[in-house]
C-alpha cells in the first residue's frame, strides 16, 4: 500500500485532476480532500497544497486591490464633488 502513495502520478492522472479542478466550487472541495487525505498519492497531495497556497495568495491580492480600488473611487468621487461645487451652473 505504501508503494501506491509514493508511485509517480501519471500524466493522465494530472490531466483528469486539472479537468476536475475547472469546475467552480468543486475545485476547492477536491483540493482540500486531495491535500489533507492521508490515503492520496504524495505527489497529488503536494500539488494540491501548492494550488491552495496560490489560491490564498490570489485572494489576498484581490482583497488588497479591492480595498485600494474602493479608496481610489472614494477619492475620485470626493474630487469630482469638489470640482462640481466650484463650477455650478447659475440659471
Amino acid at each position: 500500500m505504501a508503494d501506491d502513495r509514493t508511485a509517480p502520478f501519471s500524466t493522465g492522472g494530472f490531466f483528469l485532476v486539472q479537468l476536475a479542478l475547472m469546475i467552480p466550487f468543486v475545485n476547492l472541495i477536491l483540493l482540500l480532500v486531495f491535500a489533507f487525505s492521508g490515503s492520496m498519492n504524495v505527489n497529488l497531495q503536494n500539488y494540491s497544497k501548492a494550488v491552495l497556497i496560490w489560491m490564498l495568495i490570489g485572494v489576498g491580492i484581490a482583497l488588497i486591490v479591492g480595498v485600494l480600488g474602493a479608496l481610489a473611487a472614494g477619492g475620485i468621487s470626493a474630487w469630482l464633488e469638489n470640482v462640481s461645487d466650484q463650477y455650478q451652473i447659475v440659471k
